[in-house]
């Protein structure tokens, strides 16, 4: 055997391992498991159909493609505060990146809250309740879902840039937590003036929860693939955004739209598609700090069962 057909069979069997590996985990994927990280982490996002792969020009763009941040001119900061299920659960986003020519480091603290669910009991167990046998609260408890975001961003040339995140995972339902770690990956491509590519794998390690139950479950890969093109009209500028996403966990695919007029890069006005429901946004920037509102109307699916979710974010530049 030569040394090419020896090479050639090590990168086969290579391949195999990767593929029944991948096989593997899907087989042990737990459905639902990673829905405490898709109300996303900017209200522009929302107000433009979560159609941000793209075009994503903030912190959150550690959320929605890791590579992004790359083309940042400086260090800048984000926030932001929504309230989903008709107020019920309370959802904050931080974060920061910090800008060199070539390369981008950012850190992000993503939050899920449900406080004071009750938590009942029945005097006697042995029967099912009933007029003789109401259930009472027998106490309080509240929910929470914590993602630390470690992120690392780098240009590769004039058209491409690469990014990635590490991210540790802390959820509490308060009867049980749970620990976990995963890794994001993203690209994004120029082959144009002012048209960019996205690609961004979230969760692309198929990131494992261990409960202290002793359960474990998986958290499988969603991938997004996107455009985004603008076009400079005098002193402002539309841009036209398109995503594709891949949810791995049941082999679902969807298509989010959003457009964006900006006047004087002062007003900014947005709507958008996402997940077939309705969604507009205003944003307002004065020199390096900008203000976003953005809202989603009718019944989203998967996360947004109850109401019509609004979000509010803002962010500084430095």
């Amino acid at each position: 055997m030569t040394n090419y057909e020896f090479r050639r069979l090590s990168v086969g069997r290579l391949g195999a391992i990767v593929l029944l590996a991948a096989l593997a985990t899907t087989a042990f994927a737990t459905k639902y498991a990673g829905d405490f990280e898709e109300l996303g982490t900017s209200a522009r996002a929302i107000g433009m159909g979560g159609a941000v792969v793209a075009a994503a020009s903030d912190p959150s763009a550690i959320y929605y493609n890791p590579s992004r941040p790359s083309g940042f001119a400086r260090t800048s900061v984000l926030f932001l505060h929504s309230e989903d299920f008709s107020g019920l659960v309370k959802h904050n986003y931080l974060g920061i990146s910090f800008h060199s020519p070539l390369q981008s480091f950012g850190f992000a603290v993503l939050q899920n809250g449900v406080p004071n669910i009750p938590l009942t009991a029945v005097p006697d167990t042995t029967k099912e309740s009933g007029p003789d046998n109401r259930p009472y609260v027998l106490r309080y408890v509240s929910a929470t879902d914590v993602v630390g975001y470690v992120n690392y961003a780098r240009t590769l040339t004039t058209y491409a840039s690469l990014g990635g995140n590490v991210k540790l995972i802390y959820q509490d339902l308060g009867v049980g937590s749970a620990f976990g770690m995963g890794v994001d990956l993203g690209a994004t491509l120029t082959p144009m003036t002012n048209l960019d590519i996205g690609l961004r794998v979230r969760n692309a390690s198929t990131s494992p929860l261990f409960w202290d139950t002793g359960r474990r479950e998986l958290v499988m890969p969603r991938g997004a693939l996107g455009l985004a093109k603008s076009f400079p009209i005098s002193r402002d500028r539309l841009t036209l955004a398109l995503e594709a996403e891949a949810n791995m966990e049941g082999l679902d695919f969807t298509t989010n739209y959003g457009i964006e007029y900006g006047f004087r890069n002062v007003l900014f006005g947005r709507l958008g598609v996402y997940r077939s429901n309705f969604t507009f946004g205003l944003g307002l920037r004065i020199k390096r700090f900008h203000v976003d509102y953005g809202y989603a109307s009718g019944l989203a699916p998967d996360s947004r069962d109850l109401g019509s979710p609004q979000q509010i974010s803002g962010g500084i530049e430095f």
